[in-house]
């Protein structure tokens, strides 16, 4: 991600992260990430770790680490959020057991480990680099891969267009991005996952991949 694009993000995400805290405390969550939770839980997360790419408030660490994986990587482009996450950590008492690290995963790939799981909730559609995200990422998945992005039809397109647009209007170069299903499962796959479970909402999609043998 350029430095512009890192620079919107930070800017867009100081408001939107104390909006979803707030939303989280009260229990109010975006209904593809507690789909995306119950479909790993499906699989498994006892002992396993969790590699959680822009996790915005931490629900995904929360509910994994209290359903029993061991421990967590939060790796997040918004300081904003990662400090919302700690907070949220911390008031769960589970934040020991995770590791923050703030920065564009992409530029940091390199240096983070492996973890069982791997998961990007609604990452994708943030992220204009789709092939290097969705391969870096998915390489780093020893077991599963976890993701909930835009369905490529056409009302989301459009509905992104003009959410784009908006942001060109206030003069932000934060961009949200419809990138094909085809490709990204393409990339999964070549990293040698395999998909195990997929359901559409209106404007998302929920998949599940598993590291194949």
């Amino acid at each position: 991600m350029d430095c512009s694009s890192c620079e919107a993000l930070e800017k867009e995400t100081v408001e939107w992260a104390q909006e979803d805290l707030a939303d989280y405390r009260r229990g109010k969550v975006a209904k593809t990430t507690p789909m995306l939770i119950r479909a790993m839980m499906d699989v498994g997360v006892d002992g396993l770790t969790l590699l959680d790419i822009g996790g915005g408030v931490g629900v995904i660490q929360l509910e994994l680490l209290q359903a029993g994986a061991s421990r967590a990587t939060s790796v997040d482009a918004s300081s904003a959020y990662l400090e919302v996450a700690k907070a949220e950590a911390a008031r769960a008492g589970v934040e020991p057991r995770i590791t923050f690290i703030h920065g564009d995963f992409v530029a940091l790939a390199e240096g983070i480990p492996e973890a069982d799981i791997v998961t990007l909730d609604r990452v994708i559609c943030c992220y204009p680099d789709v092939e290097n995200l969705v391969s870096r990422s998915a390489a780093k998945a020893r077991k599963v891969y976890g993701l909930v992005f835009p369905r490529d039809v056409w009302w989301v397109k459009l509905a992104l267009y003009v959410e784009n647009l908006g942001y060109r209007l206030k003069s932000s170069s934060f961009r949200a991005f419809v990138h094909p299903t085809e490709l990204v499962d393409r990339l999964a796959r070549a990293a040698g996952l395999r998909e195990i479970h997929h359901r559409n909402t209106f404007s998302w999609q929920v998949v599940l991949y598993q590291r194949s043998g």
